[in-house]
């Protein structure tokens, strides 16, 4: 069983973590699983571990173009195809 507080520790590890950081630990763990020697406990905590990287790359890349965004609206720079 987990300590109580794992996803809290997960949580805030994610948070200090760099984009850079999170996005080679989420690289290891798919480079884990390509092998298939996990066993199945240990398969479901990395898979767990996985979607809680995926979630907070994917946020970090929004905030990131959002940011772009805005920048490129303060420069009167910006073009975009999107509706």
């Amino acid at each position: 069983p987990r300590p109580w507080n794992y996803c809290d520790m997960t949580q805030r590890k994610d948070r200090t973590a760099s984009f850079k950081e999170q996005f080679d630990e989420l690289e290891a763990l798919v480079e884990e699983f390509e092998k298939g020697e996990l066993d199945l406990d240990e398969s479901l905590k990395k898979f767990e571990r996985g979607l809680q990287l995926a979630a907070a790359c994917k946020e970090r890349l929004s905030l990131i173009e959002n940011t772009v965004k805005e920048i490129k609206a303060k420069f009167g720079t910006i073009t975009t195809d999107e509706p």
